[in-house]
């Protein structure tokens, strides 16, 4: 397949101020809107960035997953991508996904070999040894079947231990708070809960070095339109201990759900947001990216 080149149309942030919390900071880098007609590239739901910020992979909502390199200029803000692979999501068989089946919501990897990817619809997980092969399911949680149609599995991450856990968008019927799930001895038990913040609901996440847990989480309002906030949850003993959020902006039409920790060849931390365009054609889809320090380490 001939590489397909994607720029960027680059806006510098309107301020430089940093957001903090006890252990982390985060300075922005850069705001990246793709301006490309790419068949089936919308509604993009996760990314993993990899290969310290030069590869990156994305799923859409529709069940279809793009791979590709990211060039960039000398301060490390992305200036060009390009898309070297693409296809659909293969279900069990070997067959794409098709129906209430296709609805790809998060993705993690456990050092880079194969990747776990959550659903809602058809609340499940599944693991692919890689994008294009078949996938294998993995079990389910009682609650997955009290979840609601578009509020299910939105959140799927590893631990430095390589154990996997997973954030519905949404408590399921009659619960206030979030739970995580954990999955160990081939079945998921709730490993704790976390309260809601607001109206907000929980659209990725991902452990940090230390093991706390960085969720991404965004709300909606008609006349703000999207709002998007990061909130680190303290894990100490195997349970959440605490909480501070680390950001909070009004993202306008852009619906971010797709988060990624990286680092750079100086081993330098970053995260990367990618946002939903709902398939409209008015909204594009933006990524934006930030320096992550922790400021117990400097």
């Amino acid at each position: 397949m001939k590489p397909l080149k994607i720029l960027f149309a680059f806006w510098v942030f309107n301020t430089c101020v940093a957001h903090g919390s006890e252990n982390w900071t985060l300075e922005p880098l850069g705001i990246y809107e793709i301006n490309a007609d790419i068949p089936k590239l919308g509604g993009l739901s996760a990314i993993k960035v990899s290969h310290s910020g030069k590869k990156f992979v994305t799923i859409s909502d529709k069940g279809q997953y793009f791979e590709g390199n990211i060039f960039r200029d000398t301060n490390g803000a992305i200036n060009e991508i390009e898309i070297f692979k693409s296809g659909a999501l293969l279900n069990s068989s070997g067959n794409v996904l098709s129906g209430r089946n296709t609805d790809s919501e998060s993705l993690t990897t456990i050092d880079n070999n194969g990747f776990y990817i959550s659903f809602e619809s058809n609340h499940r997980i599944m693991f692919h040894k890689n994008l294009s092969a078949a996938g294998t399911f993995l079990p389910r949680h009682k609650d997955f079947k009290h979840f609601k149609a578009n509020k299910g599995l939105e959140a799927i991450a590893a631990n430095s231990r390589g154990e996997i856990f997973a954030i519905p968008e949404e408590p399921p019927e009659g619960d206030i708070d979030f739970p995580v799930y954990k999955l160990g001895e081939k079945k998921w038990s709730i490993f704790s809960r976390f309260p809601a913040s607001g109206s907000f609901l929980v659209t990725d996440a991902v452990f940090l070095p230390d093991d706390d847990l960085l969720i991404l989480e965004r709300d909606y309002s008609w006349k703000a339109g999207f709002k998007m906030q990061l909130r680190i949850l303290n894990v100490n003993n195997n349970t959440i201990t605490g909480q501070t959020k680390v950001l909070s902006l009004d993202s306008g039409l852009h619906n971010h759900e797709g988060l990624s920790l990286w680092q750079d060849e100086s081993k330098k931390f970053f995260i990367t947001l990618i946002s939903d365009n709902n398939f409209l054609p008015f909204v594009t889809s933006e990524i934006r990216e930030f320096r992550l320090t922790n400021i117990k380490l400097k």
